[in-house]
């Protein structure tokens, strides 16, 4: 897996390079004595440019890959004496041991692009790019990236003029205004990777001539992402201007600061003006940005702080002809008052009153370890720059030392509305009462629904689930209290836009008092589907006349879902009489969940952590409802090619009774066979490429459920396969998956809209109102409501939770059947027809080697074809159990777990190493035969520490004794040794004194060949097995031809 990594040039553009695993960690050595200052020297596993762009194509659609120029540039990097340090992600074979004890030149072939497309690349790239990983400067330059974007969307800009050899251009900055703003731009200093400032210029080269690279003058943090993050300001700023008239116009003939104006918008931005011109309205811009720049210099900015009045300073009653409690709503006559302050930009919580500052008797004030020069000129400077903004500040300048400014509840509230925003997005500190933007502290619609008396799920049975119509009925709140006309028409008359409700403030905005007085004229009561009021809750949707909405009630059924706690309404759930097994407790109230929402009609998303039984779950629904109805109709489950065999065993297994057709392969059926096979199936199995390609003759089809396991395979809201199944028509949708959300909430957004169309609103509204200000602004409150409303449709259980371990065995052992590929299939009949065939005309002694030798070449074949034709071929796409255990390892890191995976052969495991390694980015241990015992030993201690790599592969041989692995949690077979102690005894690595978690045991199984077909005599045969089986496949050599043939053959399973 390529190592992908970013860097900027000095000309602008993007350097786009990669780390190659696969290359050799050191370039050939140059005889000769090196020189005094080394000189710059190719990167010995830096990927080619060609590559580099095949990797890039083959793993995203990326815009423009094709216009990327090839070149080559020079990084400084860390260094051995014999090749450049490899970056923290990538991972090899084999760790290099040398000790890094310089900075050396490495030259890197790259692809080139220009700030504008690299922008675009920034926010292609996902972390699911198949043989491609993202280096940390890609994640650094992405973050820098989407705040340049934040700066232009909210207009934070601060234009200006840059004039490099002779040439002057008109540019665009970043002005970084709130406490937030400088609080990311000291975290994006912090967390600047090396790589991200390596790249070498010529001062670099210069101050490194003489005393060598060690001296190298590397640009300061912050001096790189203040240039870059001006850079991509400017750009992001000139891509938004495109279409605009001065970007297709020429330039004008006026005045030098005419032309100025024109060059900011237009692509270049350079300014044809004399040198005399230039140098004047450089003059006239440094004056007219020095009190920014100087409060810029200083690191200090005045700050607006605005208290309300002492509550128990001449508090006023609301007049009594108002008919409210006047216990409840109240004014207060005493002044509001705004302090100044003196704030320090780069850290929010250093304040210095503005009456300290002026009692300070020196030039310099030190507060706490910070020292801050001329703070009564800064203070006097901040309030001259204020005063354009705010006039009311004028009152306050009349005193020789003004320290705050008293107003009235209306000047407060004209500050709070008006001139806070303005004056923080100028680069004041703000400070205003927490209660301003908490939108329940405000005049605003309550929501309260009632469930419709003939419609009401709970009694039929039959819910129609977010479509349910509800009776529904506004109110206008103040805060938590309801007001009627009259109440809110005398409120009005006070114009007092804050008042206290209950000891609390809260604001009287006057446009929210005319569209409540609207919402009073036009009804305030109707119906509504369960979804608008769950809209309307999570805040996606406001109430008639855009009155925000501040406050709601759920009644019926809907209350009891969404306000409760739901899992008391759950009817108690005992195993399915008809299934084949025994549910634990937790299951029990899994299979509950299940049938209380699909008895409501709301979808279910079933997120169970690994292990815990999603499946039987499922199936155990599907046994239960059938004792309920004699046909319910045919369910639909929509999975990865790599799990079909595992749900066609385990509906076997669990629910025999249940008639299953794999709807999957070149000879899978269409048109009215295949309708007669759904007709007369209960579970369909196919897979999610299947449900794209056959999707017009799927969506025909009335489908009593429709199951997506893994779903989340359609986070991605516009890809093929999302489209697909939602296009299928299902009464009941049930999504399994581990992990609903993995990188983004609208990953959370494209199941729910599968499970309930419509719930959550468009996937915009959804970004916009909930997914950013979660995401980017940390909104715990928004947080809180999309948990409790989206809650009841999410059962999230974890292994380490309390309820969970006491029901859960100390070992659970899962089989994993694996699907052979369509090569797979071929070379496994080719080997068996050819083998028995030798093995009829071979005497004894010989066919006992030839029955061993067949044995072994069928296990090979059900492992890799690459393994079996040693030849050295390509690794993707060719095995059922090497993908299954892909995605079955990537689970495993996602759960933050770690695995031991054993197999008998070491070739096989060094295809495992590498196809992990450079599929998941991580390092893979590997102990075999020939692993000397220091090196082992090694291996055990890094993995057993916390910070250790997830994965140990080891050969059944050299790590099935002797070893303490209890770090591992889960411990996966991917070939059989068919001897049961000798597994149970590699298990034991993990599974032993010192183990504080559940242990999850998965033996891979390929599906219809001689491995299902041996395990099922091993199971039939248990009792015996441990003295019958223990030497491994021995006993095979004692079976007649016919019965060998009946053993190996394929059955109809693994054709299909």
């Amino acid at each position: 897996m390529l190592l992908l990594h970013l860097s900027w040039h000095l000309d602008g553009e993007a350097r786009l390079w990669a780390e190659d695993p696969a290359l050799p960690p050191q370039p050939p050595p140059k005889p000769g004595r090196p020189p005094k200052v080394a000189k710059p020297r190719a990167h010995p596993f830096a990927a080619s440019a060609a590559d580099l762009r095949a990797a890039l194509a083959n793993a995203a659609p990326l815009a423009g890959l094709g216009e990327f120029e090839a070149g080559e540039f020079t990084l400084l990097l860390p260094s051995t004496k014999d090749g450049p340090q490899a970056s923290p992600g990538l991972v090899r074979d084999e760790d290099v041991d040398a000790v890094c004890d310089r900075l050396s030149p490495w030259t890197v072939p790259a692809l080139s692009l220009n700030r504008s497309a690299a922008i675009s690349l920034l926010d292609e790239l996902s972390e699911e790019l198949g043989g491609v990983q993202l280096g940390d400067s890609v994640h650094y330059w992405r973050a820098v990236a989407a705040l340049a974007d934040e700066f232009v969307r909210a207009g934070r800009l601060l234009p200006g003029l840059e004039v490099v050899d002779n040439v002057a251009t008109a540019v665009w900055r970043p002005l970084p205004a709130t406490a937030e703003d400088f609080a990311r731009l000291q975290a994006l200093r912090e967390a600047m990777p090396p790589m991200a400032r390596a790249s070498v210029t010529e001062s670099m080269i210069r101050s490194a001539k003489d005393t060598g690279w060690e001296a190298a003058e590397v640009p300061s943090t912050r001096r790189v992402l203040i240039s870059q993050l001006g850079k991509l300001v400017d750009t992001l700023v000139r891509d938004r201007l495109a279409d605009s008239d001065a970007q297709r116009s020429p330039a004008p003939s006026g005045s030098a600061h005419q032309r100025w104006v024109h060059a900011l918008a237009s692509r270049s931005g350079t300014l044809d003006a004399s040198s005399n011109d230039v140098a004047a309205l450089s003059e006239d811009l440094e004056a007219w940005t020095q009190p920014l720049r100087a409060t810029q210099e200083r690191g200090l900015r005045l700050c607006f702080r605005l208290s309300p009045p002492d509550p128990d300073a001449n508090p006023s009653k609301v007049d009594a002809a108002a008919e409210i409690d006047e216990d409840v709503v109240s004014i207060s006559r005493g002044a509001w008052r705004i302090d100044f302050l003196l704030q320090a930009a780069d850290d929010p919580s250093l304040l210095v009153e503005a009456e300290v500052a002026w009692h300070s008797t020196g030039k310099t004030l030190q507060v706490l370890e910070r020292y801050i020069e001329h703070p009564q000129e800064a203070l006097l400077e901040e309030l001259g720059r204020a005063l354009r903004l705010f006039p009311a500040l004028e009152d306050a300048l009349h005193e020789a030392r003004p320290t705050r400014l008293e107003v009235s509840a209306g000047e407060a509230y004209e500050f709070l509305s008006q001139y806070a925003p303005v004056l923080e997005q100028s680069g004041f500190g703000i400070i205003v009462p927490a209660w301003w933007d908490e939108p329940e502290r405000r005049l605003g619609a309550k929501l309260e629904t009632r469930s419709k008396s003939s419609s009401d799920p709970q009694s039929s049975g039959s819910g129609l689930g977010a479509r349910q119509l509800l009776d529904f009925h506004w109110k206008v709140a103040l805060g938590d209290e309801e007001l009627s006309k009259e109440e809110l028409e005398r409120l009005a008359e006070l114009k007092m836009p804050l008042v206290r409700v209950r000891g609390q403030w809260v604001s009287l905005r006057p446009e929210d008092i005319e569209r409540a007085l609207r919402l009073f004229e036009q009804g305030e009561g109707g119906e509504m589907t369960a979804a608008e009021a769950i809209r309307a809750g999570l805040g996606l949707e406001e109430a008639a006349e855009r009155l925000p909405v501040v406050a709601h009630e759920f009644g019926g059924w809907l209350g009891e879902l969404l306000e409760q706690d739901f899992e008391e309404q759950l009817a108690a759930a005992k195993t399915p009489e008809k299934f084949d097994g025994t549910l634990r407790p937790y299951q029990e109230r899994g299979l509950a969940w299940l049938c209380y929402l699909e008895r409501l009609g709301f979808g279910a998303c079933l997120a169970d952590d690994m292990g815990l039984g999603k499946t039987i779950q499922v199936l155990a629904r599907m046994v239960e409802e059938r004792a309920e109805s004699t046909s319910p109709g045919t369910t639909l489950l929509v999975c990865p090619l790599s799990v079909v065999g595992n749900w066609k065993h385990e509906a076997h297994k669990f629910a025999p009774e249940l008639d299953v057709y794999v709807h999957h392969g070149p000879e899978r059926r269409h048109g009215d066979v295949l309708q007669d096979a759904i007709a007369e199936a209960d579970l369909v199995v196919t897979t999610y490429g299947v449900v794209r390609s056959d999707v017009d003759e799927l969506r025909r089809v009335d489908w009593h459920r429709v199951v997506l396991d893994e779903a989340q395979k359609i986070k991605n809201s516009s890809a093929g396969r999302t489209q697909a199944v939602r296009a299928l028509s299902a009464r009941h949708r049930i999504a399994l998956t581990g992990t609903p959300v993995e990188n983004k909430l609208l990953e959370l957004w494209s199941i729910m809209h599968f499970l309930n169309p419509g719930l959550l609103g468009s996937a915009k509204a959804f970004h916009e109102k909930l997914a950013k200000p979660i995401e980017v602004q940390g909104d715990e409150r928004k947080a809180e409501i999309l948990r409790r409303l989206t809650g009841p449709f999410i059962l999230r259980r974890l292994k380490t939770d309390e309820r969970i371990i006491s029901d859960l065995p100390e070992k659970i052992e899962i089989k994993e059947y694996c699907n052979l590929t369509r090569e797979q299939t071929t070379l496994y009949k080719a080997v068996v027809d050819e083998m028995l065939e030798r093995i009829k005309l071979a005497d004894d002694m010989e066919r006992r080697g030839l029955v061993l030798a067949m044995m072994t070449r069928l296990k090979q074949v059900c492992n890799h074809p690459a393994q079996f034709l040693q030849d050295g071929s390509s690794v993707d796409d060719r095995s059922g159990k090497l993908d299954r255990l892909e995605n079955l390892a990537q689970e495993i890191l996602d759960a933050g777990d770690k695995a031991l995976i054993f197999t008998q052969y070491t070739e096989m495991g060094r295809l495992i190493r590498q196809q992990l390694q450079r599929r998941l980015g991580k390092r893979v241990l590997y102990l075999h035969g020939g692993t000397p015992q220091k090196k082992r030993d090694e291996m055990v201690e890094r993995f057993q520490s916390p910070d250790g790599p997830p994965f140990f592969l080891l050969s059944l041989h050299a790590g099935g004794t002797g070893l303490t692995l209890t770090a591992a949690s889960h411990v996966i077979h991917y070939d059989r040794w068919w001897n049961p102690a000798v597994e149970d005894q590699a298990t034991d690595r993990a599974f032993r004194i010192g183990q504080t978690s559940n242990v999850q045991v998965r033996k891979f199984i390929c599906e219809g060949t001689l491995e299902e077909k041996i395990d099922q005599i091993i199971e039939r045969k248990k009792n015996l097995a441990d003295q019958v089986l223990t030497d491994g496949e021995a006993w095979l050599t004692e079976l007649t031809t016919d019965e060998l043939r009946e053993l190996v053959e394929l059955s109809e399973e693994a054709l299909t």
